[in-house]
């Protein structure tokens, strides 16, 4: 029977999802298939970025019928059913618009779904999550993390580059992975710079050994205390301030500085509403570095 592992990628335009498919698929050492389910190409986020703030838009059930199609997909492979496979890769093309590049070949190995999208809200990633356990494969998270000014240069290089206020909004709403608040976000790869793969392919095939099994029934989480929120609110204003100390240096202007500070502000206070419905019990020598992950 055909394993399959989900890697499901997160992280702002700019901070190197499409290079490390793209080293991912021609890999010399990898012994598993690589099919690129490439948002870019089969729903443009970007570029309707507002459409997709609308709840009730299309690019909503457009990535709830993408995620719906890789569910089927995967199902029939596990199964090895060509003719229902085939079905699905048809209706697939209709819909998007492009083939999704799954051979005879991929079908007799093993397989790993690059799920590459930007996935910058935590749901998005829990459905994905939701799936992996519904049919028992593999799951993990790549989470590309490098400073937002590199991600913005990257971006202007490109032939057609995203606008820069999108990608600030982005990594303002993008909600970290971190397994300490959140149980189900354990299995997860940070990436700044370098990307190992040989330890990717490692992380593959541990989740090809060990597909997740359904969830079981969780405690209800209490809201965190007041007290702990004026600690991180602490944390989060010291934070803020080293980021703007080591950008006075390459900012070339203050405007490019006070834009720079009211993005943090921005960042600051998504997160201290984020983590403030979370528990968080750690002594407060470890809180610094838990609450600077999530920043």
């Amino acid at each position: 029977m055909t394993r399959v592992c989900l890697n499901v990628l997160l992280g702002i335009p700019g901070s190197g999802k499409t290079t490390y498919c793209q080293q991912l698929a021609v890999l010399p050492s990898r012994s598993f298939e690589v099919v690129h389910v490439c948002y870019d190409c089969f729903i443009k986020i970007d570029e309707n970025y507002d459409k997709f703030r609308d709840a009730s838009g299309l690019y909503k059930l457009h990535r709830h019928k993408l995620l719906s199609h890789v569910e089927r997909i995967i199902l029939h492979m596990k199964r090895n059913d060509q003719p229902k496979l085939q079905e699905v890769l048809a209706r697939w093309s209709d819909e998007f618009g492009h083939e999704l590049n799954i051979s005879t070949q991929t079908m007799a190995s093993d397989v790993v779904f690059l799920i590459d999208d930007n996935n910058y809200y935590r749901s998005m990633r829990t459905e994905w999550q939701k799936i992996a356990r519904k049919l028992s494969i593999g799951y993990f998270e790549t989470f590309f993390d490098p400073a937002l000014s590199i991600a913005v240069q990257r971006n202007r290089a490109r032939a057609q580059p995203i606008a820069e206020e999108v990608i600030n909004h982005m990594w303002m709403r993008l909600e970290k992975p971190s397994g300490k608040l959140y149980d189900h976000e354990l299995e997860v790869l940070r990436i700044q710079q370098n990307v190992d793969y040989d330890g990717i392919v490692q992380q593959i095939q541990y989740c090809f050994e060990n597909p997740l099994k359904p969830p079981t029934a969780q405690p209800a989480v209490q809201p965190m205390k007041q007290s702990t929120v004026h600690k991180i609110d602490i944390i989060l204003r010291k934070l803020i301030s080293k980021k703007i100390g080591e950008a006075r240096e390459s900012m070339v202007s203050s405007q490019q500085l006070q834009s720079y500070v009211k993005v943090l502000q921005e960042r600051k206070k998504f997160v201290l509403e984020q983590i403030r419905k979370c528990e968080l019990n750690v002594s407060e020598e470890m809180m610094y570095r838990y609450v600077e992950e999530l920043f």
